[in-house]
């Protein structure tokens, strides 16, 4: 495993990592309100405004992007034309409190971890959204849920319970929802994690502030950590070649680093949104 380098910096608290069809780097400026495309010269340029703070991105098959706009508190969607409208800001007449990461369930449906009432009992929640932009609510009770991945199989949702500083498992039921969730990791040190992701031999990679980058194993022991310069990653996103290129986004400095790793990462799937 090589040490994280550095590969564009000047950016404003990057939420947000994804890569488009073309291979291009797409990312969230949360604190500016904005998406920005790295160009080949690896400058940032405008893709779209979002008017809040966005934070999870993900593209589908037809290229579309899809946003956790935590502060106008809606699903985006912005197609490759760079037109921007609201795709979901509610279930059964309940308007979401805060949208903050995403990825797409291997039938084309958009899952996503919403923040819920910080002030009173957890409330956070998981819920998917269909390809008519319908929601369902897959689970709630949670403290603060952040980063979320599928595991390779599809049959469980990984998520980060940033109120309780740890990792949960969530078993899908035949119904589609969640069952009860069970403790992954449970960390005592450091500040709570934000994204998660796997890489093809079943590793996940975790980033968390004031530590870095966590790599735990199948069973969830750790298996190293990883500094990051700034010291506050955020979002993360396998590319390259080989799809063996990990790139982090760290908050406080406004840049994003990138390394190699020793395995590819695992596909993520991007649903037959454009059946």
């Amino acid at each position: 495993m090589r040490s994280p380098q550095l590969f564009i910096q000047g950016l404003s608290v990057p939420g947000g990592l994804a890569f488009d069809a073309d291979e291009q780097l797409f990312v969230a400026e949360t604190q500016q309100g904005r998406i920005q495309r790295i160009n080949p010269h690896g400058k940032p340029v405008l893709f779209a405004s979002t008017g809040g703070k966005p934070l999870g991105i993900a593209f589908d098959d037809s290229n579309d992007l899809f946003v956790a706009e935590k502060g106008r508190r809606h699903l985006l969607l912005i197609s490759p034309d760079e037109a921007v409208e609201v795709y979901a800001h509610q279930c059964k007449g309940k308007r979401f409190t805060g949208p903050q990461d995403l990825c797409f369930g291997p039938a084309g449906d958009l899952i996503f971890t919403d923040a819920g009432d910080h002030h009173h009992s957890p409330t956070g929640s998981i819920y998917s959204v269909d390809i008519d932009a319908e929601a369902t609510l897959l689970t709630t009770g949670l403290a603060n849920p952040t980063g979320l991945v599928l595991s390779q199989d599809a049959s469980s949702l990984y998520v980060v319970e940033a109120g309780h500083n740890r990792i949960l498992s969530l078993a899908f039921k035949e119904d589609g929802t969640l069952a009860p969730p069970q403790v992954f990791i449970q960390f005592s040190e450091g500040q709570p994690p934000r994204a998660l992701l796997f890489d093809d031999a079943g590793r996940l990679y975790i980033t968390r502030g004031g530590i870095g980058l966590t790599i735990a194993d199948p069973e969830g022991q750790i298996i190293t950590q990883i500094p990051i310069p700034g010291n506050d990653p955020t979002a993360m996103t396998f590319g390259g070649p080989e799809f063996d290129e990990l790139y982090i986004a760290e908050a406080s400095t406004g840049s994003i680093h990138r390394m190699q790793t020793e395995s590819p990462g695992q596909r993520p799937f991007a649903g037959p949104r454009s059946i």
